[in-house]
């Protein structure tokens, strides 16, 4: 016996979103904090957890800056 409650509560819990490259949907877990990577299922991109100011949650490409040497 399946019980349906659980399982309204698990749908709650995530919050979908698209992936900014590949456009691919994304769930991402309620508990997920802000400045989180993630990783993209469908290209692997790595995104950076973000929320917008109306509450919700965004996905910025991960930038890692290089060292400037000075040169």
């Amino acid at each position: 016996m399946v019980n349906h409650t659980n399982l309204n509560q698990q749908e709650t819990s995530m919050c979908k979103t698209k992936c900014p490259d590949c456009d691919a949907e994304l769930e991402i877990p309620q508990d997920t904090e802000i400045g989180e990577i993630i990783s993209c299922s469908g290209c692997g991109l790595e995104l950076e957890v973000k929320i917008a100011k109306d509450g919700r949650v965004e996905l910025q490409e991960l930038t890692i800056e290089g060292e400037d040497w000075g040169e």
